[in-house]
């Protein structure tokens, strides 16, 4: 055109328009579709993958065991423990009886066997669980026949009347995390906007009546973790509070993705790892250390040692999850602060 003037935009092309507009509706109809399916597999697949190679054949690795007795029959033992069990049990010396049974009842050992007396008795603690006892069973009752007399079982520290089982604290542990995991992405889902102090508020009502509700079950209606309403409580609102810390972290840092991390991380993770039905000895090593970490299984352990091992593992618990309470919600802050910079240097 004369002058350089570009001439005035024509009308629209209604069926370049509309071959747009149907490619958006397209690829919108194909994410609905496809992007739930695929998530829903993916992590339903990955539950099944870690619980089976949890769970499937699951063995003692290192499991620490006490023998008391004469220095020469502890280290028979220990030569024919090794031979038989390569790997499998970790023996501690312990001076005699008393010493040994006193280790069971703090969880230094998982059982001790006594010798020195007419028979071999095995010292254990029915709260570990049926798996502990049917390992140590298994293990020792050799040494009694080598001796010629039957193995003797006394358990020292044997599971409450309401848990027969021994997965009350399992459940209890689980339905929290369940209970946090959903806490922690309803919080930005239904509330975007919601400010810090009020997101803080409603995180510390979930966890509180988290924890008043299930030491309401578990230790005054059903007696099956019977450690004291305030033990009980006080520790499943930190679980609480801090699996829903974490959650919102995610969600707030990778928007809806974080549903599939913290399935992973705290719903699959977390609850293999609890040590709810068998002792983190008898993880595989690439998840033993998780139980030590993530707070399902502190939380379990400090749960169990509260009810039943003279605390163990309870100031373990208030540090650690206090750390996956306080951390992410700093975090948060942070985020929230750079997010509001950011948006004032823009304005």
């Amino acid at each position: 055109m004369p002058g350089g003037v570009a001439p005035p935009p024509g009308p629209p092309d209604e069926d370049a328009e509309a071959e747009r507009s149907g490619g958006s509706r397209g690829k919108a109809a194909v994410r609905a579709v496809l992007a739930p399916a695929l998530i829903a597999v993916v992590v339903g697949t990955a539950f099944v993958a870690v619980f089976l190679a949890a769970f499937s054949d699951p063995g003692p690795h290192d499991l620490a065991v006490g023998v008391a007795g004469p220095p020469e029959q502890v280290q028979q033992v220990c030569d024919g423990l090794e031979q038989a069990r390569p790997g499998a049990l970790r023996v501690v010396p312990l001076a005699g009886g008393p010493e040994a049974a006193e280790a069971v009842r703090r969880n230094d050992v998982y059982g001790a066997l006594v010798l020195g007396g007419r028979a071999p008795q095995l010292l254990v603690a029915g709260a570990h669980g049926q798996g502990v006892t049917q390992t140590l069973t298994q293990a020792f009752g050799p040494v009694a026949q080598q001796a010629g007399a039957q193995l003797q079982v006394q358990d020292l520290v044997p599971l409450a009347a309401g848990d027969t089982r021994g997965l009350a604290i399992f459940y209890a542990s689980f339905g929290v995390v369940l209970g946090g995991f959903l806490f922690g992405i309803q919080t930005y889902q239904a509330a975007p906007q919601l400010g810090l102090t009020k997101r803080i508020a409603s995180a510390l009502l979930f966890a509180s009546v988290s924890g008043v509700a299930v030491a309401l079950l578990a230790d005054v209606t059903f007696g099956s973790v019977p450690a004291g309403f305030l033990a009980v409580g006080g520790l499943v609102a930190l679980l609480a509070l801090s699996i829903a810390s974490t959650a919102a972290l995610v969600l707030r840092l990778i928007g809806s993705a974080g549903t599939f991390v913290t399935s992973v991380g705290l719903l699959i993770l977390g609850n293999a790892t609890s040590t709810g039905n068998l002792p983190a000895e008898y993880l595989p090593g690439w998840l033993q250390p998780l139980a030590g970490i993530l707070p399902p299984g502190v939380a379990v352990r400090a749960l169990r040692g509260v009810t039943y091992f003279e605390g163990d593992g309870v100031a373990r618990a208030y540090v650690v999850l206090g750390l996956w309470c306080v951390v992410p919600a700093l975090l948060i802050v942070l985020v929230d602060a750079v997010a509001r910079r950011r948006r004032a240097r823009a304005a």
